[in-house]
Protein backbone atom coordinates (compact mmCIF):
# COMPACT_ATOMS: atom_id res chain seq x y z
CA UNK A 1 0.00 0.00 0.00
CA UNK A 2 1.33 3.41 -0.66
CA UNK A 3 1.51 5.86 2.01
CA UNK A 4 -1.53 8.43 2.18
CA UNK A 5 -0.32 11.92 1.29
CA UNK A 6 -2.13 15.39 2.26
CA UNK A 7 -4.11 15.57 -0.87
CA UNK A 8 -5.38 12.08 -0.39
CA UNK A 9 -6.22 13.18 3.47
CA UNK A 10 -7.93 16.45 2.59
CA UNK A 11 -10.60 14.26 0.61
CA UNK A 12 -10.91 12.15 3.16
CA UNK A 13 -11.32 15.26 6.15
CA UNK A 14 -13.83 16.84 3.35
CA UNK A 15 -16.10 14.12 3.20
CA UNK A 16 -16.28 13.11 6.80
CA UNK A 17 -17.10 16.84 7.57
CA UNK A 18 -19.64 17.70 5.04
CA UNK A 19 -21.01 14.43 5.36
CA UNK A 20 -21.62 14.12 0.97
CA UNK A 21 -19.53 13.93 -2.26
CA UNK A 22 -21.43 17.44 -3.13
CA UNK A 23 -20.64 19.06 -0.05
CA UNK A 24 -16.96 18.47 -0.02
CA UNK A 25 -16.69 19.29 -3.53
CA UNK A 26 -17.99 22.82 -2.78
CA UNK A 27 -14.88 23.30 0.16
CA UNK A 28 -12.63 21.83 -2.42
CA UNK A 29 -13.86 23.28 -5.44
CA UNK A 30 -13.49 20.49 -7.68
CA UNK A 31 -16.73 18.57 -9.39
CA UNK A 32 -18.11 15.82 -6.82
CA UNK A 33 -17.24 13.03 -9.31
CA UNK A 34 -13.72 13.85 -8.64
CA UNK A 35 -14.46 13.60 -4.93
CA UNK A 36 -16.15 10.27 -5.22
CA UNK A 37 -13.12 8.97 -7.45
CA UNK A 38 -10.62 10.38 -5.29
CA UNK A 39 -12.10 8.32 -2.20
CA UNK A 40 -12.87 5.17 -4.42
CA UNK A 41 -9.20 5.49 -4.74
CA UNK A 42 -8.41 5.87 -1.30
CA UNK A 43 -10.56 3.31 -0.07
CA UNK A 44 -8.82 0.77 -2.67
CA UNK A 45 -5.04 1.98 -1.49
CA UNK A 46 -6.29 1.12 2.39
CA UNK A 47 -7.77 -1.60 1.65
CA UNK A 48 -10.79 -0.34 3.44
CA UNK A 49 -14.05 0.94 3.31
CA UNK A 50 -13.86 4.55 4.92
CA UNK A 51 -17.74 5.53 4.63
CA UNK A 52 -21.11 3.95 4.12
CA UNK A 53 -24.31 5.66 2.68
CA UNK A 54 -27.09 6.51 5.28
CA UNK A 55 -30.59 8.21 4.28
CA UNK A 56 -29.37 11.59 5.57
CA UNK A 57 -25.27 10.88 4.84
CA UNK A 58 -22.44 9.75 4.05
CA UNK A 59 -21.09 8.12 7.40
CA UNK A 60 -17.85 7.46 8.50
CA UNK A 61 -16.70 3.76 9.26
CA UNK A 62 -14.78 2.70 12.25
CA UNK A 63 -11.69 2.16 9.67
CA UNK A 64 -12.61 6.25 8.54
CA UNK A 65 -12.70 7.11 12.41
CA UNK A 66 -8.98 5.31 13.05
CA UNK A 67 -7.75 7.34 10.14
CA UNK A 68 -9.74 10.85 11.22
CA UNK A 69 -7.34 11.70 14.28
CA UNK A 70 -4.25 11.16 12.31
CA UNK A 71 -5.61 13.11 9.50
CA UNK A 72 -6.77 16.26 11.56
CA UNK A 73 -2.98 16.08 12.99
CA UNK A 74 -1.35 16.09 9.18
CA UNK A 75 -3.91 19.10 8.65
CA UNK A 76 -2.76 21.01 11.61
CA UNK A 77 0.69 20.57 10.59
CA UNK A 78 0.26 21.53 7.10
CA UNK A 79 -2.09 24.86 7.79
CA UNK A 80 0.22 25.81 10.38
CA UNK A 81 3.18 25.73 8.11
CA UNK A 82 0.86 27.59 5.25
CA UNK A 83 0.07 30.29 7.84
CA UNK A 84 3.90 30.85 8.51
CA UNK A 85 5.19 31.00 5.22
CA UNK A 86 2.12 33.49 4.81
CA UNK A 87 2.90 35.47 7.99
CA UNK A 88 6.60 36.16 6.63
CA UNK A 89 5.89 36.99 3.07
CA UNK A 90 7.99 39.86 2.19
CA UNK A 91 5.48 41.68 -0.39
CA UNK A 92 1.98 42.01 -1.09
CA UNK A 93 0.61 39.37 -3.47
CA UNK A 94 -2.38 37.69 -3.44
CA UNK A 95 -4.11 35.23 -2.94
CA UNK A 96 -6.14 37.02 0.62
CA UNK A 97 -9.11 35.08 1.31
CA UNK A 98 -11.49 37.61 2.87
CA UNK A 99 -14.89 36.27 4.47
CA UNK A 100 -17.98 38.88 5.34
CA UNK A 101 -21.35 39.70 5.44
CA UNK A 102 -22.78 40.10 1.91
CA UNK A 103 -23.87 43.73 2.17
CA UNK A 104 -20.65 44.45 3.26
CA UNK A 105 -18.90 43.17 0.88
CA UNK A 106 -20.98 44.44 -2.09
CA UNK A 107 -22.23 47.80 -0.89
CA UNK A 108 -18.64 48.88 0.26
CA UNK A 109 -15.42 46.89 -0.15
CA UNK A 110 -15.98 46.20 -4.11
CA UNK A 111 -16.92 49.82 -5.24
CA UNK A 112 -13.71 50.64 -3.33
CA UNK A 113 -11.48 47.60 -4.59
CA UNK A 114 -9.64 49.33 -7.22
CA UNK A 115 -7.76 51.72 -5.63
CA UNK A 116 -6.12 48.76 -3.41
CA UNK A 117 -5.50 46.58 -6.58
CA UNK A 118 -4.14 49.87 -8.35
CA UNK A 119 -1.66 50.11 -5.46
CA UNK A 120 -0.59 46.59 -5.27
CA UNK A 121 -1.17 44.97 -8.73
CA UNK A 122 0.51 41.67 -7.21
CA UNK A 123 -2.28 41.41 -4.45
CA UNK A 124 -5.54 38.76 -5.24
CA UNK A 125 -8.62 39.10 -2.89
CA UNK A 126 -10.80 36.29 -2.88
CA UNK A 127 -14.43 36.75 -1.05
CA UNK A 128 -16.55 35.04 0.70
CA UNK A 129 -19.66 35.73 1.66
CA UNK A 130 -21.66 32.74 2.85
CA UNK A 131 -23.16 33.18 6.48
CA UNK A 132 -21.21 30.45 7.59
CA UNK A 133 -18.50 30.87 10.41
CA UNK A 134 -15.31 30.19 8.49
CA UNK A 135 -12.58 27.94 10.27
CA UNK A 136 -9.39 30.49 10.53
CA UNK A 137 -7.10 28.16 11.66
CA UNK A 138 -8.22 25.69 8.71
CA UNK A 139 -7.42 28.67 6.50
CA UNK A 140 -10.51 28.99 4.62
CA UNK A 141 -10.31 32.86 5.08
CA UNK A 142 -7.39 34.73 6.34
CA UNK A 143 -9.31 37.52 7.08
CA UNK A 144 -13.02 37.50 8.60
CA UNK A 145 -15.03 40.48 8.77
CA UNK A 146 -17.61 39.31 11.86
CA UNK A 147 -20.26 41.14 13.79
CA UNK A 148 -18.88 39.28 17.24
CA UNK A 149 -16.03 39.11 18.64
CA UNK A 150 -14.31 36.36 18.80
CA UNK A 151 -13.43 33.88 21.71
CA UNK A 152 -10.84 31.51 20.37
CA UNK A 153 -7.45 32.50 21.60
CA UNK A 154 -5.36 31.78 18.38
CA UNK A 155 -7.75 34.82 16.90
CA UNK A 156 -6.67 38.28 16.54
CA UNK A 157 -9.87 40.86 16.55
CA UNK A 158 -9.23 44.12 15.85
CA UNK A 159 -12.31 46.48 16.89
CA UNK A 160 -13.22 48.73 13.46
CA UNK A 161 -16.34 50.54 14.98
CA UNK A 162 -20.15 50.05 15.11
CA UNK A 163 -22.32 50.06 11.78
CA UNK A 164 -25.35 52.20 12.34
CA UNK A 165 -29.06 50.97 11.10
CA UNK A 166 -32.15 52.82 10.36
CA UNK A 167 -35.92 52.04 9.05
CA UNK A 168 -35.78 53.01 5.08
CA UNK A 169 -37.81 52.93 1.92
CA UNK A 170 -38.24 53.55 -1.57
CA UNK A 171 -40.25 56.52 -3.31
CA UNK A 172 -41.94 54.05 -5.01
CA UNK A 173 -43.54 52.36 -1.83
CA UNK A 174 -44.07 55.72 -0.33
CA UNK A 175 -46.02 56.96 -2.75
CA UNK A 176 -48.16 53.73 -3.01
CA UNK A 177 -48.87 53.34 0.47
CA UNK A 178 -48.08 57.04 1.99
CA UNK A 179 -45.37 58.32 4.08
CA UNK A 180 -45.93 57.27 8.10
CA UNK A 181 -45.33 60.20 10.20
CA UNK A 182 -43.77 58.32 13.16
CA UNK A 183 -42.50 54.93 14.29
CA UNK A 184 -46.07 53.36 15.80
CA UNK A 185 -47.70 54.44 12.41
CA UNK A 186 -45.66 51.61 10.97
CA UNK A 187 -47.50 49.11 12.24
CA UNK A 188 -50.19 49.33 8.78
CA UNK A 189 -46.72 49.11 6.63
CA UNK A 190 -45.49 46.01 4.52
CA UNK A 191 -42.28 45.08 6.00
CA UNK A 192 -39.27 43.14 4.65
CA UNK A 193 -36.89 41.15 7.50
CA UNK A 194 -34.46 38.67 7.91
CA UNK A 195 -35.12 34.95 7.39
CA UNK A 196 -36.79 33.38 10.88
CA UNK A 197 -33.78 31.56 11.75
CA UNK A 198 -31.75 35.12 12.16
CA UNK A 199 -34.23 36.85 14.65
CA UNK A 200 -31.78 36.45 17.58
CA UNK A 201 -29.30 38.93 15.84
CA UNK A 202 -29.99 42.68 18.04
CA UNK A 203 -30.97 44.48 15.33
CA UNK A 204 -34.15 42.35 14.69
CA UNK A 205 -34.55 42.58 18.40
CA UNK A 206 -34.12 45.83 18.13
CA UNK A 207 -37.28 46.13 15.58
CA UNK A 208 -39.70 44.13 17.04
CA UNK A 209 -39.57 46.11 20.46
CA UNK A 210 -39.52 49.95 17.96
CA UNK A 211 -42.48 48.27 15.66
CA UNK A 212 -44.74 45.95 18.31
CA UNK A 213 -45.58 42.98 15.24
CA UNK A 214 -44.37 43.47 12.34
CA UNK A 215 -46.23 42.65 9.24
CA UNK A 216 -43.60 40.65 7.18
CA UNK A 217 -44.29 40.22 3.38
CA UNK A 218 -40.54 39.23 2.27
CA UNK A 219 -37.57 37.16 4.22
CA UNK A 220 -34.45 37.03 3.04
CA UNK A 221 -30.93 35.62 4.58
CA UNK A 222 -29.26 38.63 3.37
CA UNK A 223 -28.89 42.21 3.31
CA UNK A 224 -28.65 42.24 -0.13
CA UNK A 225 -31.79 40.67 -1.07
CA UNK A 226 -33.50 43.10 1.57
CA UNK A 227 -32.14 46.19 0.35
CA UNK A 228 -33.13 45.19 -3.29
CA UNK A 229 -36.67 44.18 -2.31
CA UNK A 230 -36.90 47.72 -0.49
CA UNK A 231 -35.44 49.50 -3.67
CA UNK A 232 -38.43 47.80 -5.64
CA UNK A 233 -41.41 48.95 -3.35
CA UNK A 234 -42.11 45.45 -1.64
CA UNK A 235 -41.84 47.37 1.84
CA UNK A 236 -40.04 48.99 4.65
CA UNK A 237 -36.47 47.65 5.94
CA UNK A 238 -34.26 47.79 8.96
CA UNK A 239 -30.65 48.17 7.05
CA UNK A 240 -27.01 49.32 7.61
CA UNK A 241 -26.74 53.27 6.99
CA UNK A 242 -24.03 52.61 4.36
CA UNK A 243 -26.28 50.72 1.79
CA UNK A 244 -28.07 54.01 1.12
CA UNK A 245 -24.62 55.28 -0.41
CA UNK A 246 -24.88 52.61 -3.09
CA UNK A 247 -28.87 52.49 -3.69
CA UNK A 248 -30.35 55.87 -4.32
CA UNK A 249 -33.67 54.99 -4.76
CA UNK A 250 -34.15 53.95 -0.39
CA UNK A 251 -34.26 57.02 2.14
CA UNK A 252 -34.39 56.66 5.62
CA UNK A 253 -36.99 57.27 7.35
CA UNK A 254 -37.42 58.98 11.05
CA UNK A 255 -33.40 60.27 11.04
CA UNK A 256 -33.59 61.35 14.38
CA UNK A 257 -34.72 57.70 15.73
CA UNK A 258 -31.35 56.19 17.67
CA UNK A 259 -31.61 52.84 15.84
CA UNK A 260 -29.65 49.67 16.84
CA UNK A 261 -25.71 49.28 15.76
CA UNK A 262 -23.54 46.38 15.28
CA UNK A 263 -19.99 45.79 16.54
CA UNK A 264 -17.43 45.05 13.22
CA UNK A 265 -14.48 42.98 14.27
CA UNK A 266 -11.75 42.48 11.69
CA UNK A 267 -10.13 39.09 12.84
CA UNK A 268 -7.67 36.70 11.98
CA UNK A 269 -5.30 34.30 13.22
CA UNK A 270 -2.64 34.93 15.20
CA UNK A 271 0.23 33.20 12.86
CA UNK A 272 -0.58 35.89 10.54
CA UNK A 273 0.20 38.62 12.63
CA UNK A 274 2.41 41.34 10.91
CA UNK A 275 1.55 39.44 7.59
CA UNK A 276 2.12 42.89 4.90
CA UNK A 277 -1.05 41.47 2.91
CA UNK A 278 -3.22 41.46 5.84
CA UNK A 279 -1.99 44.85 7.39
CA UNK A 280 -2.60 46.20 4.63
CA UNK A 281 -5.74 44.78 3.84
CA UNK A 282 -7.16 46.19 7.55
CA UNK A 283 -5.75 49.54 7.20
CA UNK A 284 -7.24 49.90 3.46
CA UNK A 285 -10.79 48.97 4.85
CA UNK A 286 -10.19 50.91 8.04
CA UNK A 287 -10.50 54.45 5.29
CA UNK A 288 -13.08 52.24 3.42
CA UNK A 289 -15.61 52.45 6.54
CA UNK A 290 -14.73 55.87 7.24
CA UNK A 291 -17.95 57.76 7.85
CA UNK A 292 -19.93 54.81 7.58
CA UNK A 293 -19.06 53.66 11.20
CA UNK A 294 -18.69 54.91 14.68
CA UNK A 295 -15.35 54.57 15.44
CA UNK A 296 -13.86 53.07 18.56
CA UNK A 297 -12.93 55.39 21.56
Amino acid sequence: MQPMNWDDLRYFLAVHRGGSHKAAARVLRVAATTVSRRIAALESESRATLFVRTPERLKTTPAGLVLLPRAERVEAEVLASERELHANQGSLTGPLRVTGGDALVNHLLVPSLGGLLAAHPELLIEFRTETAIVDLSRREADVALRFVRPKENALVARRLGELPFAIFASETYLQRRGTPRTVAGTTAHDFIGYDAALEHMSQVRWLYRTVPSPRFVLRASTITTQVIACAEGLGLALLPLFTASREPRIRQLFPRLVGPTRELWGVFHSDLRGNPSVSTFLGWLSDVLEGHVTRPR
